[in-house]
């Protein structure tokens, strides 16, 4: 696989998770200023998180502005155009994040198997790469986030991840382990958006 579809693929998730940022600051009515923090967040935060855990030598983004220029363009004609998608806000939300959590788990997967770290934390790496950003994206808005909920959320993260972890380790190509996690965060995360399955949530006794 090419880094040049390596990088496609980064930036196809940045604009993915932008949008689900842009449909977040839509809900909450935000100028456009809003509109583009609200986009960054998700981008570029569990990434940002990522490097910052792994001691790694920059963080990501500082010397690649192109996550913040995608980002920012997207939550430009996010604004503009977001009307036209009245009453379907939450359900683009949902699916922008699914699809948005696939591959930034993969990538951050991928970022963490360089570093000589034991093959759970890259799992964990990979997690916080797709879930942190959408987490602060909710925390800006003030929800909730899908993380913090009875959501399957996470662990549709970690199937990703462990997925292509076990595929590179028994000599698949990456092309095939890339696209299997791909499609395993979105076979456990798709479903539970379309039926509204949830793990089962706390319940105290009297």
């Amino acid at each position: 696989m090419t880094y040049d579809f390596v990088y496609s693929l980064a930036m196809i998730g940045t604009a993915v998770f932008a949008l689900s940022g842009a449909m977040a600051a839509a809900r909450k009515e935000l100028d456009i200023f809003g509109f583009i923090i609200v986009a960054i967040a998700p981008a570029v935060g569990g990434g940002t998180v990522r490097d910052l855990l792994l001691d790694a030598d920059h963080v990501f983004w500082v010397k690649d502005l192109n996550y913040i220029y995608v980002a920012s363009c997207v939550a430009i004609v996010a604004f503009f155009q977001v009307h036209r998608l009245a009453g379907k806000r939450y359900t683009l939300l949902m699916w922008a994040d699914a699809f948005g959590l696939a591959l930034f788990t993969i990538m951050g997967t991928q970022t963490a198997m360089a570093y000589d770290i034991a093959p759970v934390m890259i799992v964990i790496m990979g997690v916080i790469t797709g879930t942190f950003g959408g987490m602060l994206r909710d925390i800006v808005c003030n929800e909730v986030p899908f993380l913090l909920q009875k959501e399957i959320y996470a662990l549709a993260a970690m199937a990703g991840s462990c997925v292509y972890l076990v595929f590179i380790e028994f000599g698949m190509s990456q092309d095939i382990a890339m696209i299997t996690s791909i499609c395993a965060t979105l076979a456990v995360r798709g479903p539970a958006i379309i039926f509204g399955w949830s793990l089962p949530p706390y319940q105290p006794k009297e």
